[in-house]
């Protein structure tokens, strides 16, 4: 059992083991962590893979392509 004074904010914490993030409290380590969208917004709240696979497929027949979508070739 032991004691530290986070570097961030100074706060006294008590462990058990010292925790591998170092001597910054859980408040302050959870305060770094970035919860935003991966891959932005769009692919968050767009069309999905489908409905864009769909444009994609008549945007070729359109263009007089023959587009086959991946997995369908060899079946």
């Amino acid at each position: 059992m032991g004691q530290f004074n986070c570097l961030e904010c100074d706060r006294i914490v008590s462990f058990d083991v010292v925790p591998r993030r170092g001597f910054i409290c859980f408040k302050c380590h959870v305060s770094t962590v970035n919860l935003g969208f991966a891959y932005g917004k769009e692919d968050f709240h767009g069309d999905t893979i489908k409905q864009r696979q769909d444009v994609q497929m008549k945007q070729a027949s359109a263009a007089g392509i023959k587009a086959e979508p991946v997995g369908e070739r060899w079946i």
